[in-house]
C-alpha cells in the first residue's frame, strides 16, 4: 500500500505542476504588462505636455487679442491729441498737449506698441495703406513722400497701416 500512496502523491504532485505556470511565462507576462502600461504612461504624458502647450497658447492668444481691441480703441483719441497738438498756437495750451502726448507715447512704449517708420521708406503694402498718388521729379516711384495717419505694430502684427502719399511713375 506504501506504493499506492507514493504513486498517489507524485500524480497529484504532477497535476499540481500543470496547473501552475512557469515561472519564465508569468514573468514574460507581467514584463509585457509593465512595458504596456509604461508606453501608455509615456503617451499620457505627451498628451498632457500638449495640452497644456495648447492651452497656454490659446490664453496668449486671447490676451493679445483683447489687448489689441482696447488699443485699438486708444488709437483716435492718440490721434486727436496728435491732431489738437498741431492746431493750437498758445504755447501754454499747447505744454498741455505734450504732457498727454508724452503719457500716451509712454503707454504705448510699455505694451510694446510700435509706430510703423514711414520717412524715406519705400512702400510696403503691408504697413502702409496709400491713398493717393503723386508724381514728383526726382523721387524714385513708390517712394512715401508724405504720411497723413500714423500707423502701429503690436507685436510684430500690424495694429493699423500708416496712411501715405507715394510718389507714381
Amino acid at each position: 500500500m506504501e506504493k499506492n500512496d507514493a504513486t498517489t502523491e507524485t500524480t497529484a504532485a504532477e497535476e499540481k505542476n500543470e496547473s501552475v505556470p512557469d515561472t519564465a511565462q508569468v514573468i514574460a507576462e507581467l514584463e509585457a504588462k509593465v512595458k504596456e502600461n509604461l508606453d501608455l504612461a509615456k503617451y499620457q504624458k505627451a498628451e498632457f505636455e500638449n495640452y497644456k502647450r495648447r492651452t497656454q497658447n490659446a490664453v496668449t492668444a486671447a490676451f493679445q487679442d483683447g489687448q489689441s481691441y482696447v488699443i485699438n480703441l486708444l488709437l483716435p483719441i492718440f490721434d486727436g491729441v496728435v491732431e489738437a497738438g498741431k492746431k493750437i498756437a498758445d504755447p501754454a495750451d499747447l505744454a498741455g498737449f505734450d504732457i498727454i502726448r508724452k503719457k500716451l507715447d509712454d503707454l504705448f512704449q510699455k505694451l510694446g506698441i510700435e509706430a510703423i517708420v514711414t520717412k524715406d521708406q519705400a512702400f510696403d503694402p503691408k504697413l502702409h495703406n496709400a491713398v493717393a498718388v503723386e508724381k514728383v521729379d526726382g523721387v524714385e516711384p513708390d517712394q512715401i513722400l508724405e504720411e497723413w495717419q500714423t500707423g502701429f505694430t503690436f507685436h510684430g502684427n500690424v495694429l493699423r497701416p500708416s496712411m501715405v502719399k507715394v510718389s507714381g511713375k
